[in-house]
C-alpha cells in the first residue's frame, strides 16, 4: 500500500550566509538505514526544566517498554523546525523532538530517537523496531488502516518562493501551472502535484514541472539554487525555511485541509500505548509545557488545546479540498 505523507510532509545564485549556516547545521539528510538514536538528553540547549513523571500513566505503559526504560521514537530529520540536527551535526532539536522528550519524561522513560528515511518509519513501527513515530505524520485515512495516532500539532501547508520572483502560488490549481515545483518526494503534496498536473493540462494550460527530492534541505536548496520555482511542503517547513533565509525566501500563500491535523503515530499492535500518550498529551498542554515547546519552535499557530486519538479511517474525513488563505503582499 502506498501511504503518503503530509509534512511530515532551490539555490538563489546567491545564497545568504544564514541559511547556508542553517542548512549545513542540519546535516545530510535521512538515509535508508537508522542512524544511532538520540536520547532525551540531546534535546536542545535552553529546552523546558525536565517535567514530573506521572505515577499513574508510568504503570500503564506496557510493560516491554516500562521494563525496559526508554521510549524508541522512528523519525525523520531533516525537516525543520520539527526535527532537524543542531550544529553539531548529530543532535537532534526541534519541535517534535522537545514534544516526545517530554512525553517520555511523563511516562517515566528515555527517549530513543532513531532517524530513519521517512517511507522506513510505518513499516519499522509494523515491524517492531520503534514503538511510536513523531515525524510530522499527517493523519490520513490510508495511514489509519495500518497505524494508530494521537494529534500532536496542526499543520497545513504552504508554498515558498525566492523574494521578489513574481511567482505567486497558493494552491493546487491555476496558480502552479507551468512551474517547476520542488517537493518532498512520498508527501501528500506530491499527490496533489499530480492531480493539478492533470488539471494544467486538462485545462489547457502548462503543465506543472514537480521535481520529487527525498531530502527537505535539498528541496529548498532547490529554489534557492535557480532549478525550481516554488517549494510545496507543510506550512512550519516553509514558514521555517522562509525565517532562516533572512529576506531571500518567503511565503507567498498557506492553505488548510479538512484533516490538516498531524500525530503520533503508533502501531496497532500496540494499541495500549494511545490512551497513555492521549493522557501525557493532555497534562503536558494543560501545564503549559506544550505552549512553550511552540512558542520555542515558532509553530504556535499549529499548537492544538486537545489531543485526540484516531483509530479507524471514518474518523478523518473524505476528500482532498484545500482551503487556501490569500496571497501574501510583498512576498512575490
Amino acid at each position: 500500500m502506498s501511504i503518503p505523507c503530509n509534512r511530515k510532509h532551490t539555490y538563489a545564485a546567491a545564497m545568504t550566509g544564514a541559511l547556508l549556516l542553517t542548512l549545513t547545521a542540519c546535516g545530510t539528510g535521512s538515509t535508508a538505514q537508522d542512524t544511532a538514536g538520540t536520547s532525551a538528553a540531546a534535546a536542545s540547549s535552553g529546552s523546558p526544566a525536565a517535567i514530573a513523571k506521572d505515577a499513574e500513566l508510568v504503570t500503564a505503559v506496557p510493560a516491554e517498554i516500562r521494563n525496559r526504560g526508554t521510549l524508541i521514537i522512528g523519525t525523520n530529520a531533516p525537516y525543520p523546525p520539527l526535527e532537524f540536527f543542531a550544529e553539531d551535526n548529530k543532535t537532534l532539536v526541534g519541535f517534535d523532538i522537545d514534544t516526545g522528550n517530554a512525553l517520555a519524561e511523563i511516562l517515566g522513560l528515555k527517549a530513543d530517537w532513531q532517524n530513519t528515511s521517512f517511507d522506513n518509519i510505518i513499516p519499522g513501527l509494523e515491524a517492531g523496531r520503534y514503538d511510536i513515530g513523531i515525524a510530522g505524520f499527517g493523519i490520513e485515512k490510508e495511514r489509519l488502516e495500518v497505524v494508530s495516532f494521537v494529534s500532536n500539532y496542526l499543520s497545513g501547508g504552504g508554498f515558498l518562493v525566492k523574494k521578489g520572483s513574481g511567482v505567486k502560488a497558493n494552491d493546487f490549481k491555476d496558480t502552479v501551472c507551468g512551474l517547476r515545483v520542488a517537493v518532498q518526494s512520498g508527501t501528500t503534496q506530491v499527490e496533489r502535484l499530480e492531480k493539478a498536473e492533470k488539471y494544467c493540462t486538462g485545462a489547457g494550460k502548462k503543465p506543472v514541472q514537480i521535481i520529487r527530492i527525498p531530502d527537505q534541505n535539498q528541496v529548498v536548496l532547490t529554489l534557492s539554487s535557480g532549478r525550481a520555482d516554488v517549494v510545496s511542503a507543510d506550512k512550519p517547513a516553509v514558514e521555517w525555511a522562509a525565517k532562516q533565509s533572512e529576506g531571500a525566501l518567503c511565503v507567498t500563500g498557506t492553505y488548510r485541509t479538512p484533516h490538516s491535523l498531524a500525530g503520533i503515530a503508533v502501531p496497532k499492535r500496540n494499541s495500549a500505548l494511545n490512551d497513555v500518550l492521549q493522557k501525557a498529551m493532555t497534562k503536558l498542554i494543560a501545564d503549559g509545557r506544550y505552549k512553550k515547546i511552540a512558542e520555542k519552535w515558532g509553530v504556535v499557530d499549529g499548537a492544538i488545546d486537545k489531543s485526540e486519538i484516531f483509530t479507524e479511517p471514518g474518523q478523518v474525513q473524505d476528500g482532498d479540498e484545500i482551503f487556501p488563505q490569500p496571497i501574501k503582499e510583498g512576498c512575490a
